[in-house]
């Protein structure tokens, strides 16, 4: 067996084991979200959070059912399905690591535990086994690069001015931002995934895809992915507050309903273009 023969069986195995962890992901997701929106007393958290939660543990579900199919569709090395994996992985994982540090502690920590640390493995043992030069050449001369590219860069500034502009009156005025005072925790997990984790990704795939790097068409599929499903997730929590009398900023409402149906219709126009069976 040559080097490359051997490198090409060692990432065919990485992916065979992310494909095992999510398949334990979904068992655990389903329980741990099932849980949240139809077990009474779970959530620990103040009034204003746990309508969110079980909004958020709905869309989860969802995810959950269309991960099933895509999950088998990425076993026969589909490249459209494997991205959508990874997207939706990148979710869950999003999901519940601001679960396991970030919510009241309840009967469900070990469980935010494990979809943390599974979550993580998942995507390092996808991410070291894809190969990102097949992903690039599964996608055809039409795909809207610069659309992506505009829409990617768009939203890494909504981002940041977004929380940015929470952010800042604390130290022009020593205001905490309102997500404290009405979460009632010490900070707010999202500020750190989103202005941490998220925008450095988001611009990172957003440069790569400009450049041509065949990264870019991963990254940025899975960014797409990610947004499409948080962006649900954030109308699915505003629609519960909502429902539970609470009220709800007008501008963040608005920006989670630009965001969603925007990263819906960007990841429609980016797939259509990746053709879905066994590309090379």
């Amino acid at each position: 067996m040559n080097a490359t023969t051997a490198d090409s069986a060692r990432a065919v195995r990485r992916l065979v084991v992310a494909q095992r962890l999510t398949v334990a992901v979904i068992v655990l997701a389903a329980i741990a979200a099932g849980l949240g929106l139809f077990a009474p007393g779970v959530y620990r958290e103040t009034a204003w959070v746990v309508p969110q939660n079980r909004g958020q543990d709905l869309v989860t579900l969802l995810a959950l059912v269309v991960l099933v199919p895509v999950l088998a569709a990425a076993r026969r090395r589909s490249p459209r399905a494997t991205l959508i994996w990874l997207g939706l992985l990148g979710y869950l994982a999003y999901t519940y690591t601001g679960a396991a540090f970030a919510y009241g502690f309840n009967a469900l920590f070990p469980v935010y535990v494990a979809l943390f640390s599974l979550c993580g493995a998942a995507l390092i043992g996808a991410l070291s086994g894809i190969d990102a030069l097949a992903m690039q050449r599964a996608f055809d001369p039409g795909t809207p690069r610069r659309g992506v590219i505009a829409f990617l860069l768009i939203m890494a500034a909504a981002l940041c001015a977004l929380w940015v502009s929470q952010i800042v009156p604390f130290y022009t005025a020593g205001k905490l931002p309102d997500m404290v005072l009405k979460a009632n925790t010490p900070t707010v997990f999202v500020y750190v995934l989103d202005l941490g984790v998220v925008v450095p990704l988001t611009l990172l795939s957003a440069g790569w895809l400009a450049r041509g790097q065949p990264w870019g068409h991963v990254l940025a599929g899975f960014v797409l992915v990610k947004a499409a499903t948080m962006g649900l997730a954030l109308l699915a929590m505003t629609a519960f507050a909502l429902r539970a009398g609470l009220q709800v900023e007008v501008v963040l409402s608005a920006a989670w309903v630009t965001l969603a149906l925007a990263a819906l219709a960007m990841s429609w126009s980016f797939f259509r273009h990746c053709r879905g069976l066994n590309a090379s």
